[in-house]
């Protein structure tokens, strides 16, 4: 018996899947299906049986995968021992996230308690971080709304408020809202195709059956932003992206139908959690997390 004839049972038990199995492991389908006949030839026992598109556990490998869930903890124990080190964390730590200003607030708490990290922050489409973390060329990611495999922890950070970007000199920044219907009068300047802001602010106008008076696509919230004050139109940004600005003026969306905000996540690979940077990294935002759902609390 090894132990990755158990863990490639334990896997496919628990996900129902060879190919998950695979993806958590980082083998090949193949080599978890040798593991798995392997076991099963060494015993003359049939652990699984096809059901549908998936595999079943039969009534030995129910027995069996009691036993090899208890086991995984142990294992799981044995990690988080051998892992942890006597001093704090001080390695390098890689963050990819298309939320830079989020990423940015964890590591500045980050390394007010860890402040020998050496720390990398860089800019990344959803799939682009979830594709350097199974890489494994970035340690953790900061996204919104990611659709991964169960290879990667998902924990959720935070929301973030979608909000109308206007010039200071405009009607608009009289309201404590921007109504969403009042697109139907205005220029808006829409981000790059990929953006997650043109993606969300497009779906509320759909549901609620919105169209604007002009579109102008420009790359970039800089370069919009600088657009929206010299008059060109208004847009939309996350909260994070409304930087203090004497020419600009926000206001949170307001829809009668639709989503009109994000949910931020920390990604990171379950087989890396331990590892000392990355845990420090989901310890920190979990306390601002934590801080700021009490600051909400008693507002």
């Amino acid at each position: 018996m090894h132990y990755q004839q158990i863990r490639a049972f334990h896997l496919v038990a628990r996900e129902g899947s060879v190919g998950r199995a695979a993806e958590i492991m980082g083998l090949s389908q193949p080599t978890v299906s040798q593991h798995l006949k392997g076991l099963e030839g060494r015993y003359g026992l049939r652990l699984f049986e096809k059901r549908g598109r998936g595999l079943a556990l039969t009534e030995t490998g129910r027995e069996l995968a009691n036993v090899t869930d208890r086991l995984m903890e142990q294992v799981d124990a044995i990690e988080n021992i051998l892992t942890l080190r006597p001093k704090s964390a001080a390695g390098r730590l890689r963050v990819v996230s298309d939320s830079p200003p989020i990423a940015v607030r964890i590591v500045r708490h980050l390394l007010n308690e860890h402040p020998d990290i050496d720390v990398s922050i860089r800019k990344a489409s959803v799939d682009d971080a979830v594709e350097a973390l199974m890489a494994l060329r970035a340690d953790v990611g900061v996204v919104v709304e990611p659709l991964v495999g169960t290879s990667l922890e998902i924990l959720p950070f935070g929301i973030e408020r979608l909000f109308a970007c206007f010039p200071a000199g405009s009607g608009l920044v009289r309201n404590s809202v921007f109504p969403l219907e009042l697109v139907s009068e205005q220029t808006i300047i829409l981000r790059e195709k990929q953006s997650r802001t043109r993606a969300l602010i497009e779906r509320a106008m759909g549901s609620n059956d919105l169209v604007p008076g002009r579109v102008i696509e420009i790359e970039g919230a800089e370069v919009v932003r600088e657009a929206v004050a010299n008059g060109l139109g208004i847009s939309f940004f996350s909260e994070s992206e409304c930087p203090p600005d004497p020419r600009l003026g926000y206001a949170p969306v307001k829809a009668r139908r639709g989503k009109t905000s994000f949910v931020e996540y920390v990604l990171l690979r379950r087989d890396r959690r331990h590892v000392p940077e990355i845990k420090a990294f989901s310890t920190a935002a979990q306390i601002l997390r934590h801080g700021a759902e009490a600051v909400a609390k008693r507002d």
